[in-house]
This record gives C-alpha cells, sequence and structure tokens, in this order.
C-alpha cells in the first residue's frame, strides 16, 4: 500500500492567508450589509465655515452695478460691458497669480498649465480661490492684490513673467492632501479606471472630472478612516476601496439612493427625471432578484455599475435645480455636497451652503463640499481628466 503525499508545508500556509484574507473581506461585506438595513450609518451634513466665501466668489462672475436690463442695452454696448469685464477679471488674475507666486509656487505652476490648456479665465480664477482659502494671512493677500491692480502695468506683468518666477522653484503643493502618499494611491487607483469612468460619464452626459471630484472624496475618506483595512488590502494593490461602513461601492452609493436613482428615471414628473434615452438604462430582467441583483451592482469589482449608479445620481440633482432655473454645472463644491447629503436635501435656491459630513484627513477637517472642490480645481489628474468647459 503506497505512502499518501504530503502537502507541502508552503502550500499549507498560502491557503491559510487566501483564506483569511476573504473571510476578511466578507465581514466587511455582511457588516456593510447590516450597517446599512439598520441605518446607523447615516449622517449629518454641516455647513462650512467658508460656505459664504464660495457664494462670494461665485457672484462676483455676475456683472454688478448696471441700472438697466440687458435688453436695454444695445448690442455694441453689451459686447463693450462683457469686454471691460473680462478685462478685469484677466488682470485681477495676473495680479494674484503672481502674489501666489511667492507663496504657493507649486500651486501656481498648474494654474498656469491650465490657463495654456483651455485659456479659461473663469476656471483660473476658481483655482486661485481654491488656493487663496489655505492661506493663513489672507488679509495680507489682498492688500498686496490691491496694490498690484491699482499699479498694473500691463508690460511689466504677464503670464510668461510669472511662469519665468516660478520655473525653476520647488516646493510642496498648499493642498496637503496631495503631498501624502495615500493621495498617490488613490490618484493611481483612479487612473486604472479611467475608461470605465469615461464610459459612464459619456452614457450620462455628464463631466467625468465631477464625477471624480466626488468619488476621490469617498476614497479619502475611507483610506484615512479605515487605516487597517488601507494598509493590508488596498494600498498594496493599488485599487480602490470596493465598500465601507458608510455605504456601497467605490463611490459610496447607499441602497435607499440607487433605489431612488432608479424610480426618478422611470417618472416623467419627476423633477429628476431624465428623459426617456435614459429611462430604461437600470432596468432588471423580468425574473431577477431585485434587491441582490441591485447589491450585485453596487459591489462589483468591476465597478461600472457604481461609476453608472454615481453619475445618473449626480445628473439628476443637475438637472433638478437647472428645471429650477439654477445652473450649478461648474459649482463642484454645491454638487459634492448634495452627492454627501442626498436627495431629501436638494432643494434648488440662488445661495446654495457647501458642506456635507466631516472628512477627516490627518490632522485637518473638510466638508465633503469643500474637498471636491478642491480636487476639481486643484489641477490633480488633469491630463486624464480635463476640464471640459472654458468662456
Amino acid at each position: 500500500m503506497s505512502k499518501s503525499r504530503e502537502i507541502p508545508k508552503f502550500i499549507k500556509i498560502s491557503y491559510f492567508v487566501f483564506v483569511n484574507i476573504f473571510a476578511a473581506i466578507g465581514l466587511l461585506f455582511v457588516g456593510v450589509f447590516f450597517a446599512i438595513r439598520l441605518k446607523i450609518t447615516d449622517v449629518s451634513g454641516t455647513v462650512d465655515n467658508l460656505s459664504q466665501q464660495f457664494q462670494t466668489q461665485e457672484d462676483s462672475f455676475k456683472v454688478q452695478g448696471v441700472s438697466t436690463s440687458s435688453a436695454q442695452l444695445s448690442q455694441l454696448d453689451q459686447q463693450i460691458q462683457n469686454l471691460t469685464k473680462s478685462r478685469e477679471l484677466k488682470i485681477n488674475n495676473l495680479c494674484s497669480l503672481n502674489e501666489l507666486s511667492y507663496i504657493a509656487p507649486q500651486n501656481v505652476k498648474k494654474i498656469i498649465d491650465v490657463q495654456n490648456q483651455t485659456n479659461s479665465d473663469d476656471i483660473v480664477s476658481k483655482m486661485i480661490f481654491a488656493v487663496v482659502t489655505h492661506l493663513g494671512n489672507q488679509d495680507e493677500f489682498n492688500q498686496n492684490l490691491k496694490s498690484c491692480l491699482q499699479n498694473f502695468n500691463t508690460t511689466s506683468l504677464t503670464l510668461d513673467t510669472i511662469t519665468a518666477q516660478v520655473q525653476f522653484i520647488n516646493s510642496q503643493n498648499i493642498f496637503d492632501w496631495t503631498n501624502k502618499k495615500e493621495w498617490s494611491d488613490v490618484a493611481a487607483s483612479i487612473t486604472k479606471d479611467k475608461d470605465i469612468i469615461n464610459r459612464a460619464a459619456a452614457v450620462v452626459k455628464i463631466e467625468p472630472r465631477l464625477i471624480v471630484s466626488n468619488l476621490m472624496v469617498e476614497q479619502l475618506r475611507l483610506f484615512y478612516s479605515q487605516r487597517e483595512l488601507y494598509q493590508k488590502y488596498f494600498e498594496p494593490l493599488k485599487i480602490l476601496a470596493n465598500a465601507n461602513k458608510i455605504s456601497l461601492g467605490v463611490m459610496a452609493i447607499k441602497e435607499e439612493t440607487a433605489t431612488a436613482v432608479e424610480a426618478h428615471l422611470r417618472d416623467p414628473t419627476s423633477p429628476y427625471y431624465l428623459g426617456p434615452e435614459l429611462a430604461s438604462i437600470l432596468d432588471y430582467p423580468a425574473d431577477a432578484d431585485v434587491p441582490a441583483l441591485r447589491y450585485s451592482r453596487l459591489t462589483d469589482f468591476g465597478h461600472y455599475y457604481n461609476y453608472l449608479y454615481g453619475a445618473l445620481y449626480l445628473k439628476q440633482m443637475l438637472t433638478q435645480w437647472e428645471k429650477a432655473g439654477f445652473n450649478i454645472a461648474h459649482r463642484p463644491e454645491i454638487v459634492g455636497t448634495l452627492f454627501n447629503v442626498g436627495f431629501p436635501q436638494s432643494k434648488p435656491n440662488a445661495n446654495p451652503k457647501v458642506g456635507g459630513s466631516t472628512v477627516k484627513i490627518d490632522q485637518t477637517d473638510y466638508t465633503f463640499g469643500r474637498l471636491a472642490y478642491e480636487f476639481y480645481f486643484s489641477g490633480e489628474m488633469i491630463d486624464i481628466f480635463p476640464y471640459s468647459w472654458a468662456n
């Protein structure tokens, strides 16, 4: 009678490690399921302390001090007025970049790159604002800016002269989260999914960068709040976290939110209705176990459905606000806030608040909306997810 061969020790160890890893991930998914079912993961949102500054900055783009309506102005007068505002914005941007070149040269480099790529003074102005919110002494910055504007000389201060000032200076990014390994890991993981993100965005007709601005907040929030999980699984594999204790999938879509997204797609009377071309995009087979299939979609490691639900969710709220007369497509701080707080809190108005749940990155607290804005106008990943709008 022949002896049975003994299984080598390294195979036993490998099997043990493999089984334990998947057991841990299985427990995580079970925890996610019951946490969502019991609604113990709901978080209350807060208003960002810079919310009014965001609104003031947005209002600065509107024409001020005009006593007659646009309809009463001649076409030539309107053109002159627009050109004047455009010139003022260009000069303000140049003076701001000149001052920031001594404070945040790394960020100025990125802003100049975007200026050259897009030729958009609006985008540049918003990028500058994002940097200015991090200055320790805004009063000093504003005084220097005022002095520059009063003494502006088109020959001595140009984009080329500012470029020369920062060209050979190496410094830290003023957005501290970009300097950390967690962000480089998240960025590398998002890059792997760029084709899937772009595919979902194209189907829904929404800007991919707007999707990513919310995706990165969800991912950073998970990576910083679940340190052990990050270090064991997601950091070495450079993959996005597919579920957490808050919600489901890479964009943290709650099951109840996904259900609402589906319902709004099919309801022509809903303010979130996107039209007949998308009404059936999330339909289920007639014999499907809908809750189980929905859960499977949201937690699929391929991520496409999670991005699709996220894109539809964003588009539905953008549509609601546009129907009410407010275009927030270029206000990622408001879009991010709404993405975080959900449909019940999406109430179109002329002075929306920036906020949402608190995201802690090391020792710094951000609101969800503010961090979404910072990424969007940081210039990070601009080569992969460029701005799709300009002046």
